[in-house]
This record gives C-alpha cells, sequence and structure tokens, in this order.
C-alpha cells in the first residue's frame, strides 16, 4: 500500500514538474512571438 502511495506522489510530482516546464516554455514563446509582432509594428 506504501509503494502505490508513493508510486501515487511521484507521478504528481512528476507531472506538475511537466506542466510547469511545459508552460514556462509555452509562455516564453508566446511573449518573444508577441514582442516580436510588437517590433514588426513598430517598423
Amino acid at each position: 500500500m506504501m509503494v502505490f502511495f508513493l508510486l501515487g506522489c511521484a507521478g504528481v510530482v512528476m507531472l506538475l514538474h511537466g506542466a510547469n516546464f511545459f508552460f514556462h516554455a509555452l509562455s516564453s514563446h508566446l511573449a518573444f512571438r508577441s514582442l516580436s509582432f510588437l517590433g514588426f509594428i513598430g517598423w
């Protein structure tokens, strides 16, 4: 029972880390695109 609990906790932690990494990559990508778009408008 303890093993399943530990595996579940590890799975949740890995899932959170994956989501955090994905969100960070997506937000930085969108920020870069919006900045380049604004720079294009500025020109």
